[in-house]
């Protein structure tokens, strides 16, 4: 336990994104482990996820380095029809509108990277205070939020000062926190199967690169949606990956049988076969990438309410356990990162254990109202809208300048 000028003692529940943000955050001043039921490979995937200036800005501060996940600059938004004819294209000027680029990249590289800021040397980051410690194969199945203590599957009962619950859409804790009662994931009716496919791939299947390929390869890459404007609701987004040697499709439609496979995990197998037939009529180009895709993996896209609360005692909900939302703005990673940067309040000068439940309620009163105004934003532009109209809601997305600068503004 931490008195005056001793460290706060940390534990994350979750090794996923937001779990190791956190930890990167308070390893300078902090003692954290990470508690993970999962193996070290645990959130892994081949497929893409994107970061909105809200987020890199965070990052860049993190010490994050995009060489390393071999992320691809995001310099617009094109839309096409299902035939790959141009409906709509802008350059957005993301770095000079709001201080920071939009990147994407491959989750896998994504979650490597922020495992590295939190258990890389501290030398390394040129910051103070040690490593994160990674304990994985044994999570934490019950909690004492106001003692700040978790039993974890072993039966083992471990005590911290903190206790930042970051385990998933499905979290075992938030109904300790929340309540019983408290909402639970529910179903948007759509579901995404996510692919990567590489140039080599690409090449072999098709000749040569598609023309969309080779102009991401450009000085201004694009994120690209392909609508069938059909009133399926069927789109595809797709954009660059690891120096745009591989491209993410993310093929999206109404969910045509519900399975527990694709409800309980955002990485089931899917079914090749299944997804050639509901996008057979789009580009062949595109349906032939399907084709040749290392991996198919399905998701059945969920949200959830916004809770009554996310603090209790020593304990706080984070990530997808506090405020799940679906891809279709593309901001829950980045609000995964925008909790963990909130918990730049506790590693402050002459902060000690004492202070720690008032100052978690401080976090929770910026970053709920947050969160829920961008899961707003996310239902809004779901389905039924234009190419156009996804972007509209971009500035309140990506205006985010931290804790310290919400905190005055409130």
């Amino acid at each position: 336990m931490a008195g005056e000028n001793e460290q706060l003692s940390v534990i994350v529940v979750g090794s996923g994104l937001a779990g190791l943000a956190a930890a990167r955050i308070l390893r300078e001043k902090c003692q954290v482990t990470v508690y993970e039921r999962g193996e070290p490979s645990t959130a892994t995937g081949g497929q893409g996820i994107a970061n909105f200036p809200n987020a890199i800005k965070i990052m860049q501060e993190m010490g994050y380095d995009p060489e390393r996940s071999g992320s691809v600059r995001v310099q617009g938004f094109r839309t096409l029809d299902k035939n790959a004819n141009l409906i709509f294209d802008t350059e957005f000027p993301f770095q000079e509108k709001y201080g920071a680029p939009a990147m994407s990249h491959m989750r896998v590289d994504f979650r490597a990277e922020l495992l590295r800021l939190a258990t890389c040397p501290s030398k390394d980051l040129g910051i103070g205070g040690e490593p994160a410690k990674m304990v994985f194969k044994n999570g934490v199945k019950d909690l004492d939020a106001e003692a700040g203590e978790v039993t974890l599957d072993d039966g083992t009962k471990v005590k911290a000062d903190v206790i930042i619950i970051a385990d998933g859409i499905h979290s075992r804790l938030r109904p300790m926190i929340a309540g019983e009662d408290c909402p639970k994931p529910q179903k948007s009716g759509l579901t995404c199967c996510r692919v990567a496919v590489s140039a080599n791939q690409a090449i072999e299947a098709l000749g040569s690169l598609p023309d969309w390929w080779e102009d991401s390869k450009g000085d201004s890459p694009r994120l690209m949606i392909f609508e069938a404007r059909d009133g399926t609701d069927r789109i595809m987004v797709v954009y660059g990956l690891r120096h745009t040697s591989y491209m993410n499709l993310s093929c999206i439609f109404v969910t045509r049988e519900e399975k527990e496979s694709t409800t309980q995990s955002w990485f089931a197998e899917g079914d090749r076969q299944e997804m050639l037939e509901i996008f057979q009529d789009f580009h062949p180009n595109l349906v032939k990438l399907i084709g040749v895709s290392t991996e198919v993996k399905l998701w059945e896209l969920q949200d959830l309410e916004p809770l009554d609360k996310w603090v209790d005692g020593r304990a706080i909900l984070i990530g997808d356990a506090a405020h799940a939302m679906t891809p279709m703005q593309g901001q829950g990673a980045n609000m995964c990162i925008e909790d963990a940067e909130a918990f730049k309040l506790l590693i402050q000068p002459g902060v000690t254990r004492d202070d720690v439940p008032a100052i978690l309620k401080k976090i929770e009163a910026v970053r709920m109202p947050r969160a829920t105004a961008i899961l707003h934003n996310t239902r809004k532009t779901s389905r039924g809208v234009t190419g156009g109209e996804r972007y509209k809601v971009m500035d309140e997305n990506c205006t985010y300048h931290g804790i310290f600068k919400a905190l005055e503004d409130q």
